[in-house]
């Protein structure tokens, strides 16, 4: 059972990690972060992809 939970949580871990990958590269990288998707309507609208 633990080795199935282990597996599941770095399965989410990795499908996290890409959906985020463009905010995590610019968090490293130091840069502005990239507008949020238009469905994401807790981000200010000024910083959403229209």
């Amino acid at each position: 059972m633990k080795k199935v939970l282990g597996l599941l949580c770095v399965c989410l871990l990795g499908c996290y990690a890409f959906t985020h990958r463009r905010v995590i590269a610019a968090c490293v990288k130091g840069e502005p972060m990239p507008a949020a998707p238009k469905w994401h309507f807790w981000v200010k609208p000024e910083n959403r992809i229209a």
